[in-house]
């Protein structure tokens, strides 16, 4: 540093130093005191011999605020501060070893979502979703709708255009052969999503209450029961009801604009430069919060397990910037701040409607039996490296996904209790990020969950400072040496799944109950019996549980449940039916569909908040799968190996080998439903594969 620039350099340490201790965001973002921060806000600059005064003044919060290479954190993390069961060396093989059995009473069960499966998009009074509109369905004349003339645009963010939840898996017709079929499979726990604009047409209570979705879902839950099926309820599952949210096609609404509905993005008026979410007074919190007690009081009595919430993560942060997720609109676009104002909505309405079990249980209404939580995702982050940058980097990855929700839900566990914030990390380097009142902080702190939902899929490399700049952002995440789905994002590693269990029971406390609510694997088959030999899937279920059955019986982790996704391939968002998640193949009977996106239908692009253009090829039914509406009844779902296998688990609560399913399979093909397959006729029940073998039970 030139001998000139001392002077000028004094007097910016000295100015940062005042503006630690009157700025409340930073002495909030280190949770500590503010000295630490003057001393990494000295260390971050100092060790820049080649920065400048003006290069260096912006200070924290900032992309590069915290210690040298380790931005987002005070000190840089070290191996001891990472969960390392494997201290760099990962597992190369997973051999089957006799004896590995699972706690009594341990769950297991499969899962599925509303959107997903259901279909009858516009039947019996059910309202539009955000997902109606974004993929282009037809909803002229439906409660909620923006769309006021066929063909209805498509968002220039949805992946395949003209792939629609219209018709789907025709679960609303079928429920009762899916139920039959289950239990013939030894399901022991399912768990489905409630569609909030079937139950509440427009999401606003006041408007009406659909009766006719009430009594489907009293008939969903009354029919899993009777086959001894225990059901487990997710409120919601990214299908906002479009009545709780304005949208112009062609002009942009004002945002924090309290003349309009604004989903999840509700804001203070006036607060649109640095926007202050409305918390406990949005619109949506408000109807959220009415709805879920709608829920409990309908469907309390019989359902003991209820999710606030599934996945914040997914549809909030992608749901912005052309991500690929609903609703991807202006004028809340901007993935550096939309997101944040959404999430911190989402949180306090989970908060809230907690709030509302735990005053059922009070009066009698829940028992004390019943348990609530809230569905949160993440892919484990390994270091790629054990330099401390690289251990941050992952550490910080983590803390901007998962613990973004879970560290204001559950609390960072601390020897004085638990703290109930966003974490650090993201307050020092991101660019907007809102605050939590002392009011929703005692909201949260009151109502903690039961149980820890988790999401979990694959697993990636960390490693920081990739693009050179050296901020928060700069680090990247690869696959090398991973086997990849047919997902892009999907990458298989089960040690990454010990690691992430072993993090959370770190963070949140090991008294704290994990369920696992999902963890699946994607393929792209085009026929039952291609689909059968499910080697990949297979694999997945067999390397995740094993290292599941670790972490429970090797390092202490309070894991309760295992449920696998999904119970049978649906709609995958954005993607259509083109990546299958199913255990169970699906025959979804593609042809036309009169009410999805057309070649003629607009398209609505998204980063300009415009239409331009139109679908064209794309959209074209040949090109698209799309389940069609007639004959939907007569599809029918295809027994893969991996859930053949799974069964012989679920029956022994035991690891089983599953040799048996790579060398070859057993029976043909095991078809479901009261459709025929290729000239055969299908059934309810099956007797394939049969007793687990004995080798299940040995000891």
């Amino acid at each position: 540093m030139p001998a000139s620039s001392l002077g000028t350099w004094s007097v910016l340490i000295a100015a940062l130093a005042v503006q630690v201790l009157v700025s409340p965001s930073i002495a909030d973002c280190v949770g500590n005191t503010c000295s630490e921060v003057e001393e990494t806000q000295f260390l971050q600059f100092t060790s820049r011999h080649d920065a400048t005064p003006e290069s260096s003044s912006q200070g924290c919060p900032g992309p590069s605020c915290g210690a040298p290479g380790c931005p987002g954190f005070v000190k840089c993390p070290t191996e001891d501060d990472f969960p390392m069961p494997f201290k760099g060396r990962y597992p190369t093989s997973y051999p089957f070893q006799p004896g590995m059995h699972f706690p009594k009473g341990f769950k297991w069960g499969l899962g599925t979502a509303s959107y997903q499966i259901e279909g009858a998009y516009n039947e019996d009074g059910r309202g539009v979703s955000i997902w109606d509109t974004f993929s282009g369905a037809n909803t002229v004349g439906m409660p909620g709708s923006v769309c006021e003339q066929a063909p209805c645009p498509v968002s220039s963010a949805m992946g395949i255009k003209g792939a629609t939840g219209n018709v789907a898996n025709d679960f609303y017709h079928k429920y009762k052969q899916d139920i039959a079929m289950m239990a013939s499979m030894g399901v022991q726990s399912y768990r489905f999503s409630v569609a909030w604009p079937r139950v509440v047409p427009t999401g606003v209570m006041s408007d009406g209450i659909n009766q006719k979705a009430i009594a489907f879902y009293h008939d969903v839950i009354d029919e899993l029961i009777a086959h001894g099926v225990e059901p487990i309820i997710t409120m919601y599952h990214w299908d906002l009801p479009q009545g709780l949210m304005d949208m112009s096609w062609n002009s942009s609404i004002p945002a924090c604009d309290s003349k309009y509905k604004q989903g999840w993005y509700e804001c203070a008026d006036g607060s649109v430069d640095s926007p202050q979410p409305s918390g406990m007074d949005a619109l949506v919190v408000k109807e959220f919060t009415k709805y879920a007690e709608l829920l409990l009081k309908e469907y309390g009595s019989k359902v003991k397990y209820w999710a606030t919430f599934n996945e914040a993560w997914t549809f909030t942060f992608l749901a912005s910037g052309g991500r690929g997720k609903a609703p991807n609109v202006q004028p809340w676009y901007d993935p550096d701040v939309w997101p944040y104002v959404a999430g911190h909505n989402v949180i306090i309405a989970h908060a809230k409607a907690v709030s509302v079990f735990r005053q059922m249980q009070a009066a009698g209404q829940l028992s004390q039996g019943h348990k609530i939580l809230i569905t949160n995702n993440q892919d484990w982050r390994e270091p790629l490296t054990t330099s401390p940058s690289d251990i941050a980097a992952a550490e910080y990855a983590l803390e901007g996904q998962l613990a973004w929700y879970c560290d204001p839900i559950y609390g960072v566990k601390t020897e004085a209790g638990y703290e109930h914030d966003y974490p650090a990390s993201m307050k020092m380097t991101l660019p907007y990020m809102p605050n939590f009142t002392m009011q929703e902080k005692q909201l949260l702190e009151a109502n903690r969950p039961d149980v820890f939902g988790l999401n979990h899929y694959g697993t990636g490399w960390q490693s920081f400072n990739c693009t050179g700049s050296g901020t928060a952002s700069s680090s990247c995440t690869t696959e090398d040496g991973l086997p990849m789905a047919v997902s892009s994002w999907l990458f298989q590693a089960p040690w990454g799944f010990r690691k992430l269990l072993n993090w959370i029971a770190k963070r949140y406390g090991r008294d704290l109950p994990i369920w696992g609510t999902e963890s699946g694997w994607s393929d792209n088959t085009i026929s039952a019996l291609q689909a059968k030999y499910d080697t990949g899937r297979l694999m997945y279920y067999f390397g995740y549980i094993m290292e599941m059955w670790n972490a429970i019986h090797v390092d202490g982790v309070k894991m309760e449940a295992f449920m696998a996704w999904s119970l049978m391939d649906n709609y995958e968002w954005e993607r259509g039916y083109a990546e299958r998640f199913g255990c169970l193949y699906n025959e979804f009977q593609f042809g036309a569909d009169p009410n999805s996106p057309s070649p003629e239908s607009p398209v609505y692009v998204a980063d300009q908040g415009v239409i331009d253009g139109v679908c064209g090829s794309s959209c074209e039914d040949a090109n698209v799968g799309k389940p069609a509406p007639v004959g939907a009844y007569n599809q029918t779902r295809h027994a893969k190996n991996s859930i053949l296998w799974l069964q012989w688990v679920w029956e022994s609560n035991s690891m089983v080998d599953q040799s048996r399913f790579l060398a070859s399979t057993i029976g043909g093909d095991v078809c479901y439903g009261e459709g025929e397959y290729n000239g055969v006729k299908c059934s309810l029940s099956s007797t394939i594969p049969g007793p687990a073998p004995p080798s299940a039970y040995s000891y």
